[in-house]
């Protein structure tokens, strides 16, 4: 499970922000998991509100991008090429600003807490500790780019000393420890590839693709539960079908991706695994349309449907852009609800999301989200850094007759996170449409020969 996420200067968010998971309360009607080795819990789900350009889809971007570090950088990050970070750019200087992303999240039963600061040409920092039987415990940590800057706890062992020699300064020490079979560093290492994953337009292919995957599979029950979420979302859609994708179209994507990457230039395309076609059952039989052809809510819910699956099936955390682009708000309701269910959600998955969606917050939302699952994000006037905080920062009553109404308070500016609508900019722009044509354009340069004419 997914505890807290720290990040530091990472695209809009310039100073250290942060989103907790753990509890507040104790909600027995929600899906929350105690955290191993405390008496606290973790939450299901949390939300992130925020009016256009505040920052919610970096916080998704930061996530994911720590994710590809561990994944990656060992085995695709170009050995002089550097850390391609994304560092906060509206200030002198930004590559003098290193980025610091950090974790605390538990897998096998484990709380873990690792991190890593990092600027345009290397690691700088990196360290993992653990808590075992609730007491903290040094697994490693790295003060430099070079080997000679790591020191292990002694609960680490394995090849630790033959791992650190393959250490480049723009790798991180456990994606080379993951490559090399290590295995306490492998299994978290496997938790950023399995356990932790992202949805976004810029990944829909790969979405469609899993979704796909599953009806392609041998589990039948995986297979069940895809069509009956389908039919639950009230399309129309009965059914997927697909037919085997071209092999000669990705023979020749890959020979093209191949030739490219030798020469240095990083390149890939997601072809599509198969050619898919959406049923629909009317009265006059059964249908197929393409799917292209679907709204975008209907591929949006179908794309979505194999990481849902997945996650509520084997636990982890789904981190979502924009849950409601595209959806129905009833929609994007039923699917906060998977999570947040004790009787749905049996694997203690997690759903972070960025959202719009005021009525997720109001009193007729089949999903009750309560304060301590509720974020915002602002951006600063002065320097448009990103300001993450939560609800809890005011005083909100969730329970009980006297429940405070989120979503009207939130709409009427009571915690902030709005767009600031100037209503005397949209009076000048219809004076100005109003006198605008050939006339209008003829009257300014008129008046500006007559000040010439003053001036000389």
């Amino acid at each position: 499970m997914l505890l807290r996420f720290q990040v530091t200067n990472h695209a809009s968010i310039r100073d250290e922000q942060e989103i907790s998971f753990v509890a507040g309360d104790d909600r027995p009607q929600r899906a929350q998991q105690p955290v191993p080795g405390t008496r606290f819990s973790a939450v299901p789900v949390a939300a992130v509100y925020g009016a256009n350009a505040s920052g919610k889809s970096n916080v998704v971007s930061a996530l994911a991008w720590m994710r590809a570090a561990v994944l990656d950088s060992f085995r695709h990050w170009d050995p002089a090429g550097g850390v391609p970070r994304k560092p906060f750019r509206l200030r002198p200087d930004p590559g003098a600003h290193p980025s610091t992303y950090e974790l605390d999240l538990a897998v096998d039963g484990v709380r873990y807490e690792f991190g890593f600061t990092a600027d345009d040409e290397s690691i700088r920092e990196e360290w993992l500790s653990y808590f075992p039987e609730g007491k903290r415990r040094k697994l490693y940590s790295r003060a430099g780019s070079g080997p000679e800057s790591l020191t292990f706890g002694r609960s680490l062992t394995g090849r630790r000393k033959v791992i650190s020699e393959l250490l480049r300064p723009n790798a991180l020490y456990l994606s080379v420890a993951a490559a090399q079979n290590h295995e306490l560093l492998g299994r978290l290492h496997r938790w950023f590839r399995d356990g932790l994953r992202t949805a976004s337009d810029r990944d829909y292919q790969a979405r469609l693709n899993y979704t796909v995957g599953l009806l392609r599979g041998r589990d039948r029950r995986s297979q069940d539960a895809l069509i009956d979420l389908l039919r639950f979302s009230d399309l129309g859609v009965t059914e997927l079908e697909f037919r085997e994708p071209d092999e000669r179209l990705l023979e020749e994507t890959k020979r093209i991706e191949t030739a490219l990457n030798d020469v240095g230039v990083p390149f890939r395309v997601d072809v599509p695994d198969c050619h898919v076609r959406v049923q629909h059952r009317v009265e006059g039989g059964t249908f197929a349309l393409e799917l292209d052809e679907e709204s975008s809510g209907t591929r949006t819910w179908i794309g979505m449907l194999g990481p849902v699956l997945h996650t509520l099936g084997s636990g982890g955390a789904l981190v979502v852009d924009e849950l409601d682009a595209r959806l129905h708000p009833y929609l994007a309701d039923a699917l906060v609800g998977m999570f947040q269910s004790p009787d749905i959600n049996r694997k203690g998955a997690q759903l972070l999301f960025t959202t719009h969606e005021a009525s997720l917050l109001g009193t007729n939302a089949r999903t009750h989200l309560f304060r301590d699952q509720i974020w915002f994000t602002e951006k600063d006037p002065d320097t448009l850094a990103t300001r993450i905080f939560p609800i809890t920062d005011f005083y909100v009553r969730d329970s009980g007759e006297a429940k405070d109404n989120l979503e009207k308070r939130y709409l009427s500016g009571r915690y902030g996170a709005l767009p600031f609508l100037d209503d005397e900019l949209l009076r000048r722009m219809a004076d100005e449409i109003a006198g605008g044509g050939d006339s209008g354009a003829g009257q300014t340069v008129e008046a500006g020969r007559s000040q010439a004419a003053g001036a000389a």
